[in-house]
């Protein structure tokens, strides 16, 4: 039985992660997967991305992603570690809305900044920007 009278505990016995301890563990993260619906079906690929202010953005050619973000679609993004000898691990999830970026002088800080995308034919790709309405994280510790 878990005792909840620890608040940073869920009902499971997680460590719930407070806001800044997410978006820290995004940043350190090389890579996450991004997830919408695409045509009635639900899709998730993995992506490199970095974190910029409360936004996950990342780097896609055409298809399937950048046309989610241009439609502004909800989207969802989560990245994780595990340790399978130590057990411990954690996740977090971001929800928001997916949405391209046009802004030169944010394009230029991307660019100088930003992990490069695994896909050479990405490198010359849009960048889209997930705008967190929401985001939460787990860690398991032995």
């Amino acid at each position: 039985m878990v005792d909840m009278s620890d608040a940073n505990l869920d009902r499971l016995g997680l460590e719930v992660l407070s806001p800044d301890e997410c978006w820290q563990l995004l940043a350190d993260a090389p890579v996450g997967r991004v997830a919408f619906v695409d045509a009635g079906e639900p899709v998730v690929f993995p992506v490199t991305h970095t974190v910029h202010g409360h936004s996950v953005v990342f780097r896609t050619g055409s298809g399937t992603k950048l046309e989610a973000a241009k439609m502004s679609q909800a989207i969802a993004f989560e990245a994780d570690a595990w340790d399978a000898s130590d057990r411990r691990g954690w996740s977090v999830l971001v929800r928001g809305v997916g949405e391209t970026v046009y802004e030169d002088g944010e394009l230029a800080e991307l660019e100088s900044s930003a992990a490069g995308p695994w896909l050479d034919s990405a490198t010359q790709g849009v960048w889209v920007r997930i705008r967190a309405d929401e985001i939460s994280g787990r860690r398991l510790s032995p």
